[in-house]
């Protein structure tokens, strides 16, 4: 068996083998094919290497003949392979974020000599999704009243909790407040029953109590996760006031009283 801790010293590039690109992306979940081909025929044995920076080069793979062999600590499920007189691709699937590193196809001679080709580094993208609805009010809020602000988040393929604020944009001129950092802690999550699927649908609510005309403005529900930030449509809350709903009440009526006793109007 190949020494492969000393491997390292006797790797060196050769254009007998041609790896394709030098960079390959996959998002998290997803599968790559990573191709290896030589110029000519096969040599007698054929591996797959991977290397993560300051990690020694581990063995994945080697075919002797065409016949497949994997290393014990790899995961199989996870890993298949494609040979031919020519060629030695490598199948990730399943992708994690440390499948992320460079990967590096080599021969071996009759003579035990290795050459390689350049190698590929596989990137990891991150596939988080985040999306953020926001329900308008249904009635119109007076002073005194109570309401509750509601904000739906969306999210799939994210890795940890997302943060939640609230902010409110007042007069026009005025710089947008926060106004709260973490949403209901009580917010209720359903994940999508779909196997596999890691969407999760929560909802975060904003209670306003005993309202008065300087909560007036417009609402907003942010969410940060996947290092950005997005941003709902907004929440546009107008408030009545009482006061001038009874001033224009008494106007009508002392019109009206006006109109009777004058004869002015026709009933």
């Amino acid at each position: 068996k190949v020494n492969f801790f000393l491997l390292a010293e006797y790797i060196s590039s050769d254009t007998r083998v041609h790896q394709g690109q030098r960079t390959v992306s996959s998002l998290l979940g997803g599968s790559v094919t990573l191709p290896c081909y030589f110029n000519r025929k096969s040599p007698l044995r054929m591996f797959w290497f991977k290397h993560v920076p300051g990690h020694e080069i581990k063995p994945i793979v080697s075919s002797y003949y065409n016949q497949v062999s994997f290393e014990e600590e790899v995961n199989r499920s996870k890993l298949d392979a494609e040979t031919s007189d020519k060629s030695f691709n490598l199948i990730l699937k399943s992708i994690e974020a440390s499948d992320e590193g460079s990967y590096l196809c080599c021969g071996v001679n009759w003579h035990n000599k290795f050459y390689c080709g350049d190698g590929v580094f596989l990137f990891i993208k991150d596939s988080c999704t985040v999306q953020v609805q926001q329900h308008y009010l249904l009635d119109p809020a007076s002073e005194g009243d109570d309401v509750t602000l509601n904000c739906t988040v969306v999210s799939g393929g994210c890795a940890g909790e997302h943060s939640v604020y609230w902010f409110r944009h007042g007069t026009p001129g005025s710089h947008p407040g926060i106004i709260y950092t973490h949403g209901d802690r009580s917010a209720g999550c359903e994940k999508n029953p779909e196997a596999g699927s890691s969407t999760q649908s929560c909802v975060y609510h904003l209670p306003k109590r005993n309202l008065s005309t300087t909560d007036a403005g417009t609402y907003y529900c942010a969410v940060a996760a996947c290092g950005q930030i997005t941003i709902g449509n907004g929440i546009q809350l107008e408030i009545s006031s009482k006061k001038t709903c009874l001033i224009s009440i008494s106007s009508l009526l002392l019109c009206w009283i006006l109109c009777t006793y004058s004869k002015i109007c026709k009933f």
